[in-house]
């Protein structure tokens, strides 16, 4: 799905969209994506409400633009780091640490995409949730080649996914302690040495 502007200069779109992205994000933060309007995100980004329209038709575009931009970038990510090699443990690894890495990058998005998306209409739910499962089944297909553990592949790689999300909403509570890098180390070690224990163990 794609989210249309009336804008055809694809360059001035996307600066305009991070601007009015970066503002719905802190009038999100402040009253919640029901109680936000049009206008205030225009304030916070600087603009014209009637500009607005030129890029979004409506805050379901910029919420759905949440989850699009996280899907996106995990996928961009994992086509320039994993590595061409036989080892499918080693290949989640790298696709684990893409993922969360996406994450912690675009972690005020994901966290408003996840807590928010109640009020997204039901087409984009259904595309989100699209997006979603294409991510899960890519970590499904390399667990699957790692062998058949105690759990199913589809279990584990959601498991998997979802944990990634752990950094996200429970920052509030880890930044003053640990950086993202040391989150990111913490859940790779613990989830990845998991998931290869369960499998080998089972061979």
């Amino acid at each position: 799905m794609q989210v249309k502007a009336r804008v055809k200069d694809k360059k001035l779109v996307s600066e305009k969209r991070r601007l009015i992205i970066d503002g719905a994000i802190k009038v999100f933060k402040k009253k919640g994506y029901h109680k936000a309007t049009i206008r205030e995100i225009a304030e916070e980004a600087k603009i014209s409400p009637g500009s607005v329209y030129d890029y979004f038709h409506s805050k379901d575009d910029i919420l759905y633009l949440f989850f699009d931009n996280y899907a996106r970038a995990f996928f961009e990510k994992l086509r320039s780091l994993t590595p061409r090699s036989d080892d499918p443990a080693e290949r989640l690894e790298v696709a684990y640490r893409a993922v969360l890495d996406v994450l912690m990058e675009l972690q005020d998005q994901v966290m408003l995409a996840y807590t928010q998306a109640r009020y997204v209409k039901k087409k984009y739910l259904r595309d989100i949730l699209h997006k979603e499962s294409e991510i899960v089944e890519y970590f499904q297909k390399i667990i699957e080649e790692m062998g058949k553990g105690p759990s199913d592949a589809l279990m584990e790689a959601n498991f998997l996914v979802f944990s990634g999300v752990f950094g996200v909403l429970r920052r509030w509570a880890l930044k003053h302690h640990f950086r993202n890098e040391e989150i990111i180390e913490f859940l790779v070690q613990s989830q990845m040495k998991a998931i290869v224990q369960r499998i080998q163990k089972d061979k």
